[in-house]
């Protein structure tokens, strides 16, 4: 799938040359960065709050980047935005900034992708799972024929 997000040009360039390091895209090298994130992810942010975006700048300093992504790791950005708050460019940054030096290259890493419904006293229950657990059962409905 492709999408596109405005980067910075240095921080651009900077994503280019550890793409390059690590000999890979730079579409590949961006869901890295954004998938380190995780661990800071506590809950989401409140309701009601509005996305939060970079700090408006010199039109001349950004770039808008086609990003070539896998649809499960598609749908994890669209996750990572709502749950945060904030735009993925912002979040980019953000992860850039904290997490450049100990990225993990697993091609596998939250490869896959789940999201389960379920319904309780009518009230509906959705849960996303960013890899796939070895007890997955324990996370599927009941199975009603």
């Amino acid at each position: 799938m492709e999408t596109t997000m405005n980067i910075n040009n240095d921080l651009l360039a900077a994503i280019s040359r550890a793409a390059v390091k690590r000999g890979i895209s730079r579409s590949r090298m961006i869901v890295l960065i954004l998938k380190e994130v995780l661990p800071d992810i506590n809950g989401p942010a409140r309701y009601g709050k509005l996305i939060c975006y970079q700090e408006r700048s010199n039109p001349e300093s950004w770039h808008t980047f086609h990003l070539q992504v896998r649809e499960d790791d598609y749908e994890f950005l669209l996750d990572l935005r709502k749950l945060l708050k904030m735009s993925v460019s912002c979040i980019l940054a953000y992860a850039f900034k904290r997490y450049l030096k100990r990225i993990n290259t697993d091609k596998n890493r939250f490869k896959n992708y789940v999201i389960i419904k379920r319904i309780n006293a009518g009230i509906i229950f959705w849960t996303l799972i960013w890899g796939y657990p070895p007890d997955i059962e324990t996370y599927l409905p009941p199975y009603v024929p």
